[in-house]
């Protein structure tokens, strides 16, 4: 299967590497790959760094890195347009953002469960959460997206998000760019009142990197989140405390029939090798002092619901 992956781009040269270098990886019997980055015009070594890639990178089998860079209205634009430009042979459509990696053998097993859950426009994979130095602070597993479960939360997570490209050429979903941080949430939530059939797979696909600084948790991202939830229906602002609960119920419950991780291979920088980190205590659990500050107190067992 050939894969069209877009990574949106802004000076990211502390991570845009390591993402780079997990796709490319991906590479392999059954699976193709088309990469393209699409960068916001980066005034570090971003664009230096894309066009010796691209170079090195020239007659790869089974792999095509393409880029551009140029001025954009955000990430969410950035995504738009090189989502403009899916290739008609591409089978499988996803993005992977800068500070994001694939894990190694990923998408061979989701090409694999694509091909085995032919009714499902959308696969869901789990994840790995790490803090700034690949350090494993948790992994959360996928859980389903409904309607009404989808005014104010999210259920998903974009980098371990696979679609059909069939579908996803018919029906051309876009972000909203309209919103800068909370665009994920009106994206899956319009998915679901669309009818996109989503299925989960029991792969850890993706690495996510929390610096505690990320920008749903900034103040730009509190504003925007206010501006939806005025923008939400009454009812479902009364019971999002509820459903917030039950999506994070429902990862629990995902995790006790699912084999807890047990490592993880990431690049870390400029390095060309992945690196092993063997995870001695997994847990589903993310701290929310852990994303306001990127430096959790032990103990803490607050949890966030995105």
């Amino acid at each position: 299967m050939k894969f069209y992956i877009v990574t949106p781009s802004f000076n990211a040269m502390p991570w845009l590497p390591a993402c780079v270098r997990s796709v490319r990886d991906q590479v392999g019997e059954g699976v193709e790959i088309h990469h393209h980055v699409q960068d916001g015009g980066s005034l570090d070594r971003t664009v230096p760094w894309l066009r010796e890639w691209a170079h090195a990178s020239a007659g790869v089998e089974g792999y095509l890195f393409t880029w551009e860079s140029t001025s954009d209205a955000g990430m969410y634009d950035a995504i738009n347009r090189a989502w403009d430009a899916t290739p008609e042979d591409a089978d499988i459509v996803a993005h992977l953002n800068s500070d994001e990696q694939y894990l190694a053998g990923a998408l061979a097993q989701v090409a694999a469960w694509m091909r085995s859950k032919p009714a499902a426009d959308v696969l869901l994979g789990s994840y790995v959460i790490v803090d700034a130095s690949y350090a494993y602070v948790c992994h959360r597993r996928p859980v389903l997206p409904k309607r009404w479960s989808s005014w104010l939360n999210c259920a998903c997570i974009t980098n371990s998000t696979f679609y059909r490209a069939e579908v996803f050429r018919q029906r051309k979903p876009r972000f909203d760019v309209r919103w800068r941080s909370v665009g994920d949430l009106v994206f899956f939530r319009d998915l679901t009142e669309q009818g996109w059939s989503f299925a989960t797979i029991p792969v850890v696909t993706s690495c996510f990197v929390c610096t505690g600084a990320n920008l749903a948790w900034t103040e730009q991202g509190n504003r925007e989140w206010l501006t939806l939830r005025e923008e939400t229906p009454c009812f479902w602002r009364c019971v999002n405390g509820l459903v917030y609960r039950w999506v994070n119920l429902k990862r629990r419950l995902v995790d006790l029939v699912l084999p807890a991780p047990e490592e993880y291979d990431v690049y870390t920088g400029d390095e060309p090798c992945r690196r092993c980190h063997r995870i001695t205590h997994p847990t589903v659990v993310w701290r929310a002092s852990f994303r306001q500050s990127g430096d959790a107190p032990k103990g803490s067992d607050t949890e966030s619901g995105a």
